[in-house]
């Protein structure tokens, strides 16, 4: 294969189409977004330091732990690259802070390369004219069943534990099966719900998992005020417009009245879509989604209601695809989080905040893992599902899929 360096950062690989291969290929034009190791940024660190003329060092133990992880995510991504290359597809290759809408341009399919941090960031960049490009996650350092069974505690104070992929298609024991029918055409994307967040008139990037809304620092209160539409607003479209059939008297009655605002203090505000309900939501006390779901969940982290007996409101509910949660920050200072803390938007005092499902849907591949555990039947009848027939339509597979397993 011809290798071309045309950008910072980024490797450019033109091959061969193999004769009869390049026909039956759905995708020819692949961008491969690398995960950069806690390895990689470690060494970085030290090796400024010894160029500012200072001793930086990290644990040694450590650090050759990290190193083995580094060692495995390097050997799958040029394994995976010459998967790729081997069935005529032409690849470029680019670390996941570097990507630009000028490389997203350019492919036809996304593969995030490293874990569900890695396939997040590379979700951000499919928005506007490159929104319908798909996308899959490969996790390039999997995190075995025995590994999430055993890992929590161990006999030294270094946490190991790997990623579990949640939002991967595949990891490196199956990637050429799935790769090869995602290439091929004979694998199709989940359509899956994501957020829109405009923060005073600016709209972020779209949100997958789920967005968190609080102070900077974790010790401070968060203040925000929620817009609650009366009974007469229900029927209102999200540009706030009245719908057919309210007539102009109810309007004008309504507007003399004002809006009505609940006035909400508590350790921050997280809502999150269908994929993301699994995630953080679910282990404050939330309920998982069925994948398809247009909904988004919320909840109000650690609400203080300390003067009302009985609390005013639970601090958690939902909002269907067609209503929009609108509310103003109370707080000086304050973060928008979007599926995680990678990437981050400073809020202020008086911002008013909307975010909605208008987000575009992301077609992204994902394993059948998912799928189940975003079933609606979670978990009241989990009991059945792991005794399912294995190979049944719905691909419950039984106890021996089940990555965490409680009993």
């Amino acid at each position: 294969p011809r290798r071309t360096r045309s950008r910072r950062g980024v490797e450019e690989t033109a091959v061969p189409a193999r004769e009869g291969r390049s026909a039956m290929s759905k995708f020819n034009r692949l961008l491969l977004v690398i995960k950069q190791t806690a390895f990689a940024s470690y060494t970085a660190r030290e090796e400024l330091a010894q160029a500012a003329g200072r001793t930086l060092r990290f644990d040694h133990a450590r650090m050759a732990r990290l190193r083995e992880r580094h060692d495995t995510h390097m050997f799958q991504v040029e394994r995976i690259t010459k998967l790729l290359e081997q069935r005529g597809a032409a690849t470029t290759s680019v670390m996941r802070d570097d990507v630009t809408p000028e490389h997203v341009a350019d492919a036809d399919l996304v593969v995030a390369l490293g874990g569900d941090g890695t396939t997040l960031i590379a979700s951000h960049k499919l928005v506007g004219e490159f929104g319908a490009t798909p996308l899959v996650g490969v996790n390039t350092d999997r995190a075995s069943p025995s590994d999430l069974a055993t890992l929590y505690r161990s006999s030294e104070p270094f946490d190991m534990r790997r990623s579990t992929g949640h939002l991967c298609a595949c990891t490196s024991d199956n990637v050429e099966t799935v790769l090869d029918d995602i290439v091929f055409g004979r694998a199709e994307p989940t359509r899956l719900t994501r957020a829109r967040v405009d923060v005073a008139g600016v709209v972020l990037p779209p949100v997958l998992n789920d967005v968190l809304i609080a102070h900077p620092s974790p010790g401070a209160v968060s203040r925000y005020s929620v817009h609650v539409p009366r009974k007469d607003e229900k029927d209102e479209g999200s540009d706030g417009s009245a719908a057919s059939g309210d007539g102009a008297e109810n309007k004008a009655s309504r507007d003399s009245r004002g809006p009505l605002w609940f006035h909400v203090r508590s350790s921050g505000l997280r809502v999150c879509t269908a994929a993301g309900s699994t995630a953080a939501m679910r282990s404050a006390g939330g309920e998982p989604m069925h994948y398809s779901s247009r909904e988004l969940q919320f909840m109000d982290r650690e609400p203080i209601y300390f003067d009302h007996a009985p609390p005013p409101s639970s601090g958690h509910g939902f909002y269907s695809e067609h209503e929009t949660m609108r509310f103003r920050w109370n707080s000086r200072a304050g973060t928008v989080f979007l599926d995680g803390a990678h990437v981050t938007h400073d809020v202020q005092m008086g911002d008013l905040v909307s975010i909605s499902a208008d987000a575009p849907q992301l077609r992204l591949f994902t394993s059948p893992w998912f799928r189940r555990n975003h079933s609606n039947m979670w978990p009241d009848r989990r009991e059945a599902m792991k005794h399912a027939n294995e190979g049944t339509e719905d691909g419950l597979l039984g106890d021996r899929d089940w990555i965490v397993d409680g009993s």
